[in-house]
């Protein structure tokens, strides 16, 4: 049989257009966005750490906005920096597309970090810089800014005459608490009158941060502020001064906004506490990962605001959703 010219052009169009299609699927399949990951590892995921546990929900939101795979890990204290390197190796491991920090010790840190530059996952880090390592981005209050906040909150509890002054601060200190004293300090140097005796350090716990105020409010007498540079150092100075009966005397300001710091600005213990915004931090820190991810350039220095929390303005609605978060366990 002789099959004519136009069928045989019909023939030839239909094979032609399911070769397209056929081959348009699988180009499509081949060429679907691969889900990326993101690993998250916090300075402690311990749900007793109101702080981190609000970076947890802002990455959380960001993540199901942005619908990206997200693991979030920490050790269980901010101390356990060889159990952070650890959880890092192990995330690296995995291979994700991209790793969020916060460096519990930047110096120990260090060589990971670059084992992590070399494999080429991306690395934004939240809180904490690392000296001498450039990441995508660093995401973190302006600490210095906020040891200026600190100082200014502890001059105007001061009314007049000579003020002595102590700070306290972990041994193990972050670059955040380093850059939060040097704030301090230079605040308290636009007074005169204020006596900076200096900064005096803990180790790690409530407990040793609660013997160290308490032996200083004894020996020092006639000391009249209090600056812990955390919230670990704030709740241990608390405690000692309710044991010495200084409450009434000593003024203290502090830092980070638990629960525990809370009943402490209501009973008038804790004067001033400076807060961070850190469901912000964890919710930026999801979105400039996905933009490096996607070849946006992104900013290597992104700024979270931080606020003074008092007695007088912890009720006000802006203030309370930043004290009182909705934290997802």
């Amino acid at each position: 049989m002789t099959i004519t010219r136009p069928i045989l052009l019909v023939v030839i169009s239909i094979v032609i257009t399911g070769f397209i299609v056929v081959y348009g699927i699988e180009t499509l399949r081949s060429s679907k966005p691969k889900e990326l990951s993101i690993t998250v590892v916090l300075k402690t995921n311990n749900l007793r750490s109101e702080f981190w546990q609000t970076v947890r929900t802002g990455v959380k939101a960001a993540s199901k906005e942005f619908d990206v795979k997200t693991e979030i890990t920490g050790p269980l204290t901010e101390s356990d920096t060889e159990e952070q390197i650890r959880m890092l190796n192990q995330a690296l491991e995995k291979k994700p597309d991209a790793i969020i920090l916060a460096a519990s010790d930047a110096s120990k840190l260090t060589p990971l970090v670059n084992k992590i530059r070399v494999s080429g996952v991306k690395l934004i880090l939240i809180d904490s810089p690392i000296q001498n390592y450039t990441a995508e981005s660093l995401i973190t209050t302006d600490n210095v800014e906020s040891g200026k906040k600190a100082g200014t909150a502890l001059a105007e509890s001061w009314s007049g005459g000579s003020f002595k002054v102590m700070t306290i601060g972990d041994a193990k200190g972050s670059t955040a608490e380093k850059e939060r004293e040097n704030g301090l300090k230079a605040a308290l140097g636009n007074y005169r009158e204020i006596e900076n005796i200096g900064t005096f350090y803990f180790h790690g716990t409530e407990d040793d941060a609660y013997e160290l105020v308490k032996l200083m409010l004894i020996s020092h007498p006639d000391l009249q502020g209090i600056v812990g540079l955390n919230e670990t150092s704030t709740l241990g100075a608390a405690r000692a001064m309710k044991e010495v009966n200084t409450a009434g005397r000593v003024k203290l300001v502090g830092f980070d906004s638990s629960i525990y710091e809370i009943k402490l600005l209501e009973e008038g213990i804790l004067r001033a506490t400076i807060v961070q915004r850190p469901f912000n931090m964890g919710y930026v820190s999801i979105e400039t990962a996905l933009k490096a991810l996607n070849g946006v350039k992104v900013s290597p220095s992104q700024f979270v605001d931080s606020l003074v929390i008092t007695k007088d303005n912890m009720y006000t609605q802006e203030n309370q959703e930043l004290l009182f978060p909705l934290v997802e366990k």
